[in-house]
């Protein structure tokens, strides 16, 4: 018996380097952190 989905599944995908893309991803947090971006403080500057 086949797998569901036997038909459709695409064997000749190439395979995705994932260590390559969390660094490409955390250089591009690091980045924008030191860009002073997304900074979250507790205090509130409303009264």
């Amino acid at each position: 018996m086949q797998p569901w989905n036997s038909i459709e599944k695409d064997n000749d995908k190439k395979p995705v380097d994932r260590n390559a893309q969390r660094q490409k991803k955390n250089e591009m947090i690091e980045k924008n952190r030191q860009a002073g971006k997304n900074q979250f403080s507790k205090e509130t500057n409303h009264l």
